[in-house]
């Protein structure tokens, strides 16, 4: 009995294997996991950073299926360090990764060629030229205008108010054409617009009239032409809607200084006729006061509704009172501000009252002063080819600077840009070198057969786990240590 509890207090110990049994054990275990292995596929880089396939035969061999894909960028480290997420990515996310990549260079293209990363290269080639066929056909057309009227003015003056006629009324079609696509045609009310229309009317069918024409003559050398200052009418060739405002206002006066001085014939009009101060007031007064009630009648009567429902619908003086830098809008502004009418920083409302009044106020006073020299003007011929002079030069002058300044400017740039993308070319470079290596190594994760039972896969996805684990310790560290030194203790 004593024996036997002696037995099972101190049980028998084990013997120890030897060397050759250890050694057994080792290599059975061994062909077993080779065994397992038999038939599957790996993936692996050489030493000359080349994804190969390998496969285990049957036999326990390891074969050299095939090389697949060359990349001198990529190594072993930097395929365990790809996120696990792109390792289990199917190939719907690879090809989406594709498309984006691909995505990116085709829009660098666009932007080289075209200008714009989202108009594609054959749109851009269907375009017409920078400079349009428009702006050349207007440019030759006001070279050509300009010489028509001085040999017309110097040769056959009387030919010159058919010419007007043509002219005028084919850039004024033009003109209603092109504004009421952006609701700008109820511009054509204004007070230049009526001129042209009075003069138009009163040499063709009233050529008698001597009244009607002093008025008309008093209003072309004066507010009209002054306006080429104040509005700053420019004689730019290649815009076809400057050379019109251009027209506008410089057309008129000269007909009635053609006729005026003789050089188109009319009994009604004497060389030795003049200005009493009564009729420079009242015939242009009473000429004006028929325009703006016209005016007023057609924007407040017949066209209200429409005006109401529309805001787009642009009229002069919806159009200056949003224009802050207009010299006009200013002067009415501040007098409404010298009046007490409103504030300064207050918006003007071009719908309201007061707006609308001082603006027919303040250009019924520019009417009145700008009419001042017209009787001077009247009476002395050379001093009206002085005037005119002056005020074309004017414009001329302004057309000038504009060719000078803003053309000369915009080529600048052009060299700007140039010598702005010869720099970025560079980086142009190696930012395309990256996209092709990037997209070298989706194509060879397309390639990959990822088989989640191979001893390669659960080598790398080991290896993520545990680094990510590292990091997360890491961070935990760096944490506890930063609330250790924000909350010290007491």
């Amino acid at each position: 009995m004593e024996s036997h509890e002696d037995e099972e207090e101190h049980p028998a110990v084990l013997p120890m294997k030897s060397n050759r049994e250890k050694l057994k054990s080792v290599v059975d275990n061994t062909k077993e996991r080779l065994r397992q292995i038999k038939g599957q596929v790996f993936h692996m880089m050489d030493g000359n950073n080349q994804l190969v396939r390998l496969r285990v035969g049957t036999d326990g061999k390891i074969s050299l299926e095939r090389r697949i894909l060359s990349i001198p960028s990529i190594n072993l480290s930097s395929i365990v360090s790809v996120p696990k997420r792109v390792l289990e990515a199917g190939k719907d996310k690879i090809q989406e990764v594709r498309k984006e990549a691909q995505g990116r260079a085709q829009r660098k293209w666009r932007k080289a060629v075209t200008g714009d990363p989202e108009k594609r290269i054959r749109d851009h080639m269907k375009e017409v030229p920078q400079v349009k066929m428009i702006d050349k056909l207007s440019f030759t057309f006001g070279v050509l205008c300009i010489c028509g009227s001085e040999w017309l003015a110097l040769r056959h003056a009387d030919w010159f108010p058919l010419y007007y006629y043509a002219i005028m009324t084919m850039l004024l079609v033009w003109r209603f054409i092109a504004y009421s696509k952006d609701k700008y045609q109820l511009f054509m009310l204004d007070f230049c617009y009526f001129v042209n229309l009075s003069v138009i009317l009163q040499t063709a069918f009233f050529p008698t009239n001597i009244n009607w024409f002093k008025a008309n003559y008093i209003l072309c050398m004066g507010p009209l032409m002054f306006a080429i200052i104040v509005w700053k009418n420019s004689l730019v060739f290649h815009s076809l809607d400057k050379l019109t405002s251009f027209f506008l206002h410089a057309f008129p006066p000269l007909t009635v200084h053609l006729f005026r001085w003789g050089l188109i014939p009319n009994p009604a009009i004497q060389h030795d006729d003049h200005l009493a101060p009564v009729e420079a007031l009242l015939l242009p007064l009473g000429l004006y006061l028929c325009w703006q009630l016209g005016y007023w009648t057609i924007t407040e009567g017949v066209l209200r509704s429409q005006l109401a429902d529309d805001p787009d619908l642009i009229t002069s003086i919806r159009y200056l009172a949003n224009d802050k830098k207009n010299g006009f809008r200013n002067l009415c502004f501040s007098l409404l501000c010298w009046l007490g009418l409103t504030q300064p920083g207050e918006e003007l409302v071009a719908d309201s009252v007061k707006t609308k009044v001082t603006f027919a106020v303040t250009q019924l006073v520019y009417t009145l002063i700008t009419i001042i020299p017209t009787p001077f003007l009247f009476s002395s011929y050379r001093l009206s080819c002085v005037y005119m002079v002056l005020l074309y030069g004017f414009g001329t002058w302004n057309g000038a600077s504009y060719y000078i300044e803003v053309f000369a400017e915009r080529y600048r740039l052009q060299f700007a840009r140039s010598c702005q993308e010869g720099r970025e070319d560079g980086s142009s470079v190696a930012d395309t070198d990256s996209e092709e290596e990037s997209e070298e190594y989706e194509n060879a994760l397309e390639e990959v057969e990822i088989d989640q039972s191979s001893e390669l896969y659960k080598t790398i996805v080991a290896a993520i786990i545990e680094e990510d684990q590292a990091l997360e310790n890491e961070t935990l560290d760096d944490d506890e240590f930063d609330q250790h030194n924000d909350n010290p203790p007491p």
